[in-house]
């Protein structure tokens, strides 16, 4: 049943903006830009979210109409029918713009010389992350602001936005939940109900409600419904704990893309609440079971691709056996770098990993053995399935030739001890899933219409539906903030 409309409301606006990363930030700047008075709801005492810790690298296609055409077919192909091919080309045709729009808000996109890591598994690629699908090659580039190197690129582009809605005076209202859309007799969308300091408020959109509040990697029960993996951890803001489909869910929005997650792999420390990303920095590494056993050629695993990785499921033990998984390397990777990188992650700002990672082995975050029965007895493993399963990869390595899984011969670096070991689970960078909506940015119900004066951009129902090509997120960010924002300011105020 439909709560009743208040009658007063303790804050009045034209546009409300539910949630503070990239998106809502765009969002807001372009309602604002349309005339719009605008109110921000962020729910963490920090914005940002996943934005602020994200990679901080977007996608733009080439400027022809071949290059947008080519670049269109791969992602429809990509997102495997699940996504209207309207949407996927609005967001393909209006990415060409970026570039100036974000010149015109004072910062510079550029190609980046260096997106590979070379030597360093899973790798961030210039190019498709699926190169053997049509249209990826040649269509796009991956782009960053340009910037000062020793600020993380997504902190680069936060900066340049938050500057953005700080110079416009747009009211940003941190440590406020919002819980609850509120509609008119008619179901149009006119508010939001949500927490501030433990009570409750009520702020009037004269205009629109933009949904830009992201995931719910950091919700166990949407993650245990919807999620194939399991369990899976969390790289990003811990603030995304999935309010927003609740929230759309009240009035009577449809869902889509629940299952579909970008997930690296990751090491969970005790004493932290998010997990770290594992890059390992050398070839001389494995990943096992929990049994000890390989199954996957390790460079190979598309960056954001985990998840289908580690969901296979035995049916006759009821297990995962790959989650956890094992990470073993030697000592020319603990010496080659640090195991993860120290530029995106929630964990970004609060802990510097050791450049030879001797500080994470003095915490006991990684495992030490000076033989295969030690290294087994630590994995609690059955020795003799892991001496058998390093033997074949040393074979390997002598041979130059993989005929388990074929990774290839460069790669493929024998393990000796003293041998070093974490465990590692699949790690969400963001979830996919929301308010499905079209490509005016509406959020729709069930029969495909849209729910009046409502709309969303970002991670919160993300276009993608299968596979996710690498920093398409932010670029949806961008480009559907600005659709959102856009017509959410067009509407009349009532």
């Amino acid at each position: 049943m439909r709560k009743q409309t208040p009658s007063t409301y303790d804050l009045e606006t034209d546009v409300v903006v539910i949630g503070y990363g990239y998106a809502g930030a765009v969002a807001a700047i372009t309602a604002h830009d349309a005339g719009a008075e605008v109110t921000i709801l962020e729910k963490m005492a920090q914005p940002g979210g996943n934005s602020r810790v994200s990679g901080g690298n977007c996608v733009i296609p080439r400027d022809s109409d071949e290059a947008v055409e080519s670049f269109t077919d791969y992602l429809v192909e990509l997102c495997f029918g699940t996504t209207p091919r309207d949407v996927v080309e609005t967001l393909v045709r209006e990415a060409r713009g970026l570039v100036k729009w974000c010149a015109d808000l004072g910062g510079e996109l550029h190609i980046p010389e260096q997106l590979i890591v070379a030597g360093t598994y899973p790798r961030t690629v210039k190019g498709p992350g699926f190169p053997k699908v049509p249209g990826g090659q040649g269509t796009f580039d991956k782009y960053c602001l340009r910037g000062d190197a020793e600020v993380p690129p997504s902190l680069r582009l936060w900066n340049l936005l938050s500057a953005n809605v700080a110079e416009r005076s747009i009211d940003v209202q941190v440590r406020t939940a919002a819980q609850e859309l509120i509609t008119d007799d008619s179901g149009t969308v006119v508010g939001v109900a949500a927490e501030r300091d433990g009570r409750r408020m009520t702020v009037r959109a004269r205009r629109s409600v933009v949904m830009t509040c992201g995931g719910f990697e950091n919700n166990p029960r949407l993650k245990q419904d919807h999620v194939p993996a399991k369990p899976l951890r969390f790289a990003g803001n811990p603030g995304n704990t999935g309010d927003g489909i609740t929230m759309a869910q009240g009035v009577g929005a449809d869902l889509w893309h629940m299952a579909p997650t970008s997930t690296i792999i990751g090491f969970q420390a005790p004493e932290f609440e998010a997990a770290f990303g594992i890059f390992f920095p050398s070839d001389g590494f494995v990943y096992t079971d929990r049994h000890g056993r390989r199954y996957v050629d390790e460079t190979g695993v598309e960056l954001h691709e985990f998840t289908r990785v580690c969901a296979h499921f035995d049916t006759e033990e009821v297990e995962f056996p790959r989650i956890p998984s094992w990470g073993i390397f030697n000592e020319q990777t603990r010496l080659a770098g640090p195991l993860t990188w120290n530029t995106s992650g929630y964990n970004r700002d609060l802990y510097r990993w050791s450049p030879d990672n001797s500080a994470e082995i003095d915490r006991g975050w990684i495992l030490r053995a000076d033989s295969v029965e030690e290294l087994a007895e630590r994995l609690e493993v059955s020795p003799e399935v892991l001496e058998a399963t390093l033997s074949r990869y040393n074979a390997a390595c002598e041979s130059g030739v993989d005929t388990e899984f074929g990774r290839s011969a460069e790669t493929l670096k024998p393990l000796e001890p003293p041998y070093y070991a974490l465990p590692l689970h699949p790690t969400v960078l963001n979830t996919q899933g929301g308010a499905r909506r079209d490509r005016e940015a509406r959020v729709l119900d069930p029969q495909g219409e849209p729910i009046p004066r409502l709309y969303s951009a970002g991670e919160f129902g993300s276009a993608w539906g299968f596979l996710y090509q690498g920093a398409s997120n932010i670029t949806e960010c961008l480009v559907f903030g600005r659709i959102a924002g856009t017509n959410a300011a067009a509407q009349a105020a009532s």
